[in-house]
């Protein structure tokens, strides 16, 4: 190769090597700007509001909704204070607060992950609030690692995790709360307090009666089942005192038709699900997990609570006995190493106030004869009928009813029992 295209082959390579630099440069210094300008708009959110005559709290939960930033404070901080009216465009989070906050006493600092914490402020709205580094290990009551709990400041949404063996560690201000959540478990609250190690023990949460309803296969919660299994308290049926326990549900079940003959001691007649196949309309009745065709021979009184299923997941564990719907019913208990006495009476009178009007005896003889004479027909004779009597007032009384009721329980620890004696008139 001659001299002269090895000048040229050379000066060609420093050009492209000049370039190469200068592209490095370029996407260098492009990748700053953008970097830098998503760090700005994270970091300083412009904020737009428009609000009259509100409260501070309302105003920070708005706040709230149009930004990445929390707020910590304390209800008595800004309790008592004036309503607000804020007209802002495209502010900054301090310009915001240095107007929304001015003349209340009430500073603010904004910490790290867009926290801010308000607190009573001396004398500028300028506070201290130190941070302190917490840590610590979530354990369950036998002492176990928990993993996944939710650790958050309460009141905020900013908080870690703890890893496989029950670890967390989170930065937060001093006195702020903290609040592990953990399914499965009772959610429990520890103030910081100056405190850089904390560790908790989580309970195992336990599940309410009311929270449940137990049905043929399994459980399911009570708001999923609304409508087909219904549940009466005992102290409901004693606010409408029957003869028979099933007639004090009439009115409180929907679906539940009760109709009453009207007989002394009859039972009603109760429809839960209509007529099936079997051409018996009357529900299975479970007392304390014995089956039964009537209930008529139990008090009022000694029923802790009825629980009617008429929704087939729910019935389904009764067979064909419980096609026509089921009324479960538990009886009281006697408590626990103790005895007790209980007497209940209740007194009512019944009366008709819906009468038929009817005429007197010179009245009707005066239609009756009316209308003998209008078919041409002989005058009836009067003279043996000279009673007035309206056979309504010989038929109804006011009829005083009385329900007394005397049980005693005692529950040890081989035997339970419970004497009930009540008497009806």
């Amino acid at each position: 190769m001659k001299k002269n295209e090895t000048t040229a082959v050379s000066a060609k390579v420093l050009l492209y090597l000049k370039i190469a630099r200068i592209m490095k440069l370029t996407i260098a210094f492009m990748l700053f700007a953008v970097l830098n300008v998503s760090a700005k708009g994270w970091t300083q959110d412009r904020i737009t509001l428009k609000i009259s005559g509100a409260e501070i709290k309302k105003v920070l939960f708005t706040i709230e909704k149009k930004s990445n930033y929390r707020f910590l404070f304390n209800e008595d901080v800004l309790k008592g204070k004036s309503k607000v009216t804020l007209d802002v465009t495209d502010a900054t989070l301090s310009e915001v607060l240095d107007k929304l906050l001015s003349n209340t006493g009430v500073g603010y600092k904004i910490m790290g992950s867009n926290l801010v914490v308000l607190k009573e402020a001396e004398s500028d709205m300028s506070i201290e609030v130190e941070e302190v580094k917490v840590s610590g290990i979530v354990t369950s009551a036998t002492g176990e690692p928990l993993s996944g709990v939710s650790v958050t400041i309460k009141g905020t949404v900013n908080g870690t995790t703890t890893d496989a063996a029950g670890s967390y560690s989170l930065t937060v201000p001093d006195g702020a709360t903290l609040l592990f959540t953990y399914v499965g478990f009772n959610n429990t609250e520890e103030k910081v307090a100056g405190r850089s190690v904390i560790n908790v023990s989580l309970q195992v949460a336990t599940r309410s009666l009311d929270e449940v309803v137990v049905i043929g296969y399994g459980t399911q919660k009570k708001r999923d089942l609304t409508g087909s299994v219904s549940s009466i308290k005992g102290d409901e049926l004693a606010k409408m005192p029957s003869n028979n326990p099933i007639s004090s549900l009439q009115g409180k079940v929907a679906g539940l038709t009760i109709v009453n003959s009207g007989r002394a001691g009859s039972s009603p007649t109760v429809r839960i699900r209509g007529v099936n196949s079997t051409s018996n309309t009357n529900p299975l009745y479970v007392v304390d997990g014995i089956f039964q065709t009537d209930i008529n021979y139990l008090n009022s009184a000694d029923i802790e609570s009825i629980e009617v299923l008429r929704d087939p997941s729910s019935i389904a564990i009764f067979g064909l006995q419980g096609g026509n719907g089921v009324i479960i019913v538990t009886t009281k208990r006697a408590a626990k190493g103790q005895t007790r006495v209980s007497f209940q009476s209740s007194v009512g009178v019944q009366k008709v106030i819906d009468r038929i009007d009817v005429t007197d005896a010179d009245g009707f003889k005066k239609l009756y004869s009316t209308q003998l004479a209008n078919i041409n027909a002989a005058p009836f004779d009067f003279s043996l009928y000279t009673a007035n009597t309206n056979w309504q007032d010989v038929i109804f009384r006011d009829a005083v009813i009385n329900n007394n009721t005397l049980s005693i329980s005692n529950t040890n620890d081989k035997t339970t029992t419970l004497l009930s004696l009540g008497y009806n008139n």
